[in-house]
């Protein structure tokens, strides 16, 4: 628990969501448990396992997914009765009295006459029942039926107080056709009165001990006693392994330690409040109510798949052990990528070691890397490479262990660049070979035969291009921090590749032309109305007008083939309805889409859906930051803390992690990168630990406000005003401080309107190439010392204006030179000077040469702009061979005896008594090149005679 006890767990609304598509579940669990102990009363796309609204439950099941599409989990349901025989199946029973829950904790009043109270450790769900006195006190266990298709299941009395089974349960959205078992132990607190069980024909059997079925219903019941003592506690510990695993997984946890209900309880909330203490909040009690339930949210999942003792069932359906980790499974990966894996790397980076080494065991197991993983089944739902950024993430994160670094990259690479092979459940990129030759994925249509009724990746393959390219740029910038720059250069190039898909032709609502199509394997546009369903456009849950703007990794590339940045912001504005939301500050206009699911033909805005999540921070690319705040007020305020909740399915912590780091005024715009990008935050003042022993980063903004927009006026970051609209994840973690001073006026704050300021473009792979050339006019006479242009470097034009090269150099302190260059002369390596010359710059060299003869050596420029860590340098450092030729001095006569003097006699001239070294520079830093071409003096002072005054320098460019 936080150092101030405050109990963050108390603000945790688990209610929300449940309704309004959300799918949430408003049960029992602690951060990222195995089990998700939770009341059930509908299985269905709109309510996948809980209505709020409905009033009534069937009982209460031990695992649940959060905020997902489909129905999915739900084994072993427990429902308490009093009737005089044991419920059978799934029946209604009424919710009496107000149902309560907190993180940790669920509680209901039933019309039986029952109070049921769940909570749970990570690997056992703990239920508590208070019965009216009777002598029928049921607790009936439904072991054939789950919220998806389930199989086969067994059941077995095993002692007085103690019921093991396990069940066969499916998949996930009809992805696989595999199936994978949950193990159960269930013991009570005291033994009951009679038990038995019941199978397919309904008929409760009492003294039954054990049945197996190969589908439809099983299950098991015990009456107990409670004229004197109405309160039963049972302990149900579930494995992916084995019944001896949730045996051992309920004796360790709850059993041996004596831990009763209350106890479980407490433990329950202080592992909340651990977690949720990593983001203490200053804010009003609405505020954080919203705000820690969205917390609570992004860190159900992954969840737990291994028991105390390590083992886990991996990808291969075999038994595998955890030495010393935690294993996690179950990853939506299409949501999670773009807003979880940043949010678990910077608060939780221990827990996110262990998912990252999950993932990695995954491909170990699995054969290749996962795309929608459920416990050990891939279900290949989804369209994309979502995985590919997922991990790219991860290592800009520094999340990825030391020991698996090697081999999780190589195996990312693979990924990226070839198909699975046939003998592996995951699809990965199927298109690989097609995609890497053509730059997109050939559509297919689902209507037909043949590959689009196949595979996701085709029949969406406008969507999948979109999400390739934003794959592949993550792990060239993820590669360009890491130092991989010759990986780096191509993946960044296929970040550009969503651009195919660009038509320029079709005609759009608002007077606007172009948008992104589907392109068949022909290369021919699928350039269907603005309007059409997404079934028939080749883009997955989202509209073109929607994916148009997912290139978050290429502002730049939007706004050249939307027509220049003024054009790009009239079609956002559009898109967005920005006059309404000015008009009605923090209210979503009608032009956006009415929920997260209203995907199929909206043309508008959708806040609640993958696709589009970053689309508010577009803005803050084209030099219109203060517009990013206008439409996050109205979207965050989609959150309120009701069973409506949130704009549609949460995606197992997707829009919760989203919706945290906006209110804390960052978002990770482009995976791989690294770059967060500002925004005003809703909180006046936030202390984040970054990790279990981390460092600790104050965030404030005096005068946030929670419901209407207001605009930055300025940052610090540790006490240093920052103009950019984003920064960096590293500074991010380090800690520090972040101060936002904000306005409520945004006319009069031009913070982050500066070219140089804009959000970058990743995917830009474009560097510029220097021109450098000899100077004509230098002139070196031999004794004496003298400052002379010795070349000349111009950096090119790029037609690309919000390109990285050319912000970077916009970045630039007026007149600072955006390079450096040094001269190496025989070993010796001098700097020099770089001035402006014109639209070019000079490259000077401030020597003394005391003999006549030709100097042989390298210039190098590197570039010196800034550009972000995860960016090439503005050009490559270039190296050029020079050749320097020195002149005599026209008044010393050669035929003169005691003319120059010879640099080699250690008594001659000014440096009588010395011994010159031609290596070593002069005090004051200028060269004094003594004797480079001793032998020839003669020669070469006859021929200085002859070009007295010149000096030639041949150049001979290469780069390094």
């Amino acid at each position: 628990m936080a150092a101030d006890a405050t109990d963050y767990a108390t603000f945790v609304n688990p209610f929300v969501g449940t309704e309004s598509e959300g799918n949430a579940y408003p049960g029992a669990t602690v951060p990222f448990g195995m089990v998700q102990l939770s009341p059930d009363n509908a299985s269905s796309h709109q309510w996948t396992s809980y209505s709020h609204d409905a009033g009534r439950v069937w009982g209460f099941s031990h695992r649940h997914v959060n905020s997902a599409g489909c129905p999915a989990a739900g084994e072993l349901l427990v429902s308490p009765t009093t009737s005089s025989i044991p419920q059978m199946g799934r029946q209604f029973t009424d919710i009496a009295g107000d149902e309560t829950a907190e993180a940790g904790y669920y509680g209901v009043s039933l019309t039986n006459g029952v109070h049921a109270e769940l909570t749970a450790t990570e690997r056992v769900g703990v239920h508590r029942y208070t019965f009216p006195a009777t002598e029928t006190a049921n607790i009936s266990f439904n072991v054939g039926e789950t919220l998806a298709d389930s199989g086969s299941s067994g059941v077995e009395w095993v002692d007085d107080r103690t019921l093991e089974g396990w069940v066969e349960n499916a998949g996930f959205c009809g992805g696989t056709n595999r199936s994978e078992y949950l193990y159960f132990s269930a013991s009570f607190d005291r033994a009951p009165t009679a038990k038995g069980l019941w199978t397919n024909d309904q008929n409760y059997t009492p003294g039954w001990q054990e049945n197996h079925v190969g589908d439809g219903h099983n299950g098991a019941a015990a009456t107990f006693d409670t004229t004197e003592d109405t309160t039963i506690e049972v302990s149900v510990g579930v494995s992916f392994v084995s019944t001896e695993g949730a045996r051992l997984n309920r004796m360790t946890e709850v059993e041996e330690p004596g831990a009763t209900f209350d106890e479980v309880h407490a433990e329950a909330k202080a592992a909340w409040n651990d977690v949720l203490g990593r983001a203490d909040i200053t804010a009003s009690d609405p505020a954080k109510d919203q705000f820690y339930t969205q917390l609570y949210k992004a860190m159900l999942s992954p969840t737990i798949g291994s028991d105390v003792d390590g083992r886990y069932r991996g990808m291969d359906g075999e038994v595998h052990t955890a030495d010393g980790w935690t294993y996690h499974q179950t990853f939506s990966l299409w949501d999670t990528y773009r807003t979880q894996a940043t949010l678990h790397g910077l608060i939780v980076p221990e827990i996110a070691g262990d998912i990252v080494r999950s993932m990695y065991q995954h491909r170990v197991e699995g054969g290749w890397l996962p795309r929608w993983s459920l416990g050990s089944l891939e279900t290949n739902i989804m369209a994309g490479d979502p995985v590919s950024a997922w991990v790219a993430e991860n290592f800009t994160l520094g999340t990825v262990p030391d020991d698996i670094a090697d081999e999780l990259w190589d195996v990312l690479i693979e990924n990226a660049t070839t198909a699975p092979p046939e003998n592996v459940a995951s699809v990965g990129r199927q298109s690989a070979e097609f995609y890497l030759e053509n730059g997109h994925i050939p559509y297919h249509s689902e209507n037909a035969p043949g590959l689009g009724q196949q595979y996701e990746e085709y029949r969406h393959g406008g969507s999948a291009t979109m999400e390739f390219a934003q794959s592949d740029a993550a792990i060239g910038a993820a590669a360009q921090r890491l130092g991989k720059n010759d990986v780096a250069q191509g993946f960044l190039e296929r970040g550009q590749s969503w651009r195919n898909l660009w038509n320029p032709d079709v005609q759009l609502s608002g007077g606007f032309q172009g948008i992104v199509n589907a392109v068949t394997e022909d290369g021919e546009f699928v350039a269907v109305d603005e309007h059409e369903s997404v079934q028939e456009s080749g883009f997955h849950e989202g509209t073109q007008w929607q994916y148009q703007w997912m290139a978050n990794q290429d502002y730049a590339g939007l706004q050249k083939v939307m027509g220049g940045t003024d054009s790009f912001l009239d079609r956002l504005d559009f898109y967005f309805d920005m006059p309404s939301l000015l008009a009605e500050p923090g209210t979503s206009p009608s032009h956006w889409a009415s929920g997260g699911s209203d995907y199929y033909s909206s043309i508008g805005y959708n806040p609640g859906n993958e696709p589009t999540l970053m689309n508010p921070w577009l803005y803050s690319s084209a030099g219109e930051p203060a517009h990013v705040n206008d439409v996050l007020a109205a979207n965050l305020n989609r959150f309120p803390n009701t069973p409506g909740g949130g704009v549609g399915n949460d995606d197992l912590g997707t829009l919760a992690s989203w919706y945290v780091m906006a209110t804390l005024g960052v978002q990770p715009v482009a995976s791989g990168s690294g770059m967060l990008a500002l925004n005003s935050p809703r909180v006046q003042a936030a202390r984040l630990q970054l990790g279990e022993d981390g460092p600790t980063l104050e965030i404030t903004a005096a005068g946030a406000q929670e419901n209407l927009p207001i605009y930055i006026s300025g940052v610090t970051i540790d006490g240093e005003a920052h103009s950019q609209t984003w920064m960096d994840v590293e500074d991010f973690q380090d800690g520090g401080t972040i101060d936002f001073v904000l306005t409520d006026d945004a006319a009069s704050t031009g913070w982050g309107t500066a070219e140089a300021d804009w959000l970058p473009s990743v995917a830009d792979p474009e560097r510029l190439e220097p021109v450098l050339d000899a100077a004509s006019d230098a002139a070196f006479i031999a004794g004496e010392r003298s400052t002379q242009t010795i070349a000349t470097v111009a950096l090119p034009e790029s037609d690309d204006t919000v390109g990285m090269a050319v912000v970077a150099l916009a970045a630039a302190e007026p007149g600072a030179a955006p390079l450096s260059a040094s001269i190496d002369l025989d070993g010796t390596t001098q700097d020099l000077v770089v001035v402006p010359d014109g639209e070019a710059w000079a490259l000077t060299l401030d020597a003394s040469f005391p003999t006549a003869g030709e100097i042989s050596g390298t210039i190098t420029i590197r570039s010196t702009a800034t550009t972000p860590k995860f960016a090439p340098e503005v050009f490559t450092a270039q190296s050029a061979d020079v050749t320097l030729t020195v002149d005599a001095d026209a008044s010393i006569d050669p035929t003169d005896p005691t003319g120059p003097t010879d640099p080699t006699d250690p008594g001659a001239g000014d440096g009588a008594g010395t011994t010159p070294n031609h290596d070593d520079a002069s005090a004051d830093g200028s060269l004094a090149v003594t004797g480079a071409a001793a032998p020839f003096i003669a020669m070469l002072l006859a021929l200085g005679l002859l070009v007295a005054g010149s000096v030639v320098v041949a150049l001979r460019r290469r780069h390094t």
